[in-house]
């Protein structure tokens, strides 16, 4: 299921996600890579909750602990992307 995170933009959680998987580490970050949360900012609060459960997923190393490229392709994403 697609749900769309920034309205005002148009980008989806997914593409959040993927940001954060290719290296952002903040929430301007985010924005700078795919414009979300850029607009009005009510969904720079979702940004941060997805950055802080990716830096968990990282620290834990969740995914058998896989090189961090590897969490870019759809094999490896999760299935709430």
């Amino acid at each position: 299921m697609r749900v769309l995170l920034c309205q005002c933009n148009t980008v989806f959680e997914h593409e959040v996600v993927a940001c954060v998987r290719q290296g952002a580490r903040s929430v301007e970050d985010v924005g700078d890579a795919c414009e979300a949360g850029t607009g009005c900012g009510s969904c720079r609060g979702a940004i941060k909750t997805i950055l802080e459960e990716e830096a968990q997923r990282r620290r834990s190393g969740r995914d058998g602990g896989a090189p961090e490229a590897l969490f870019q392709l759809p094999l490896f994403k999760s299935r709430k992307d």
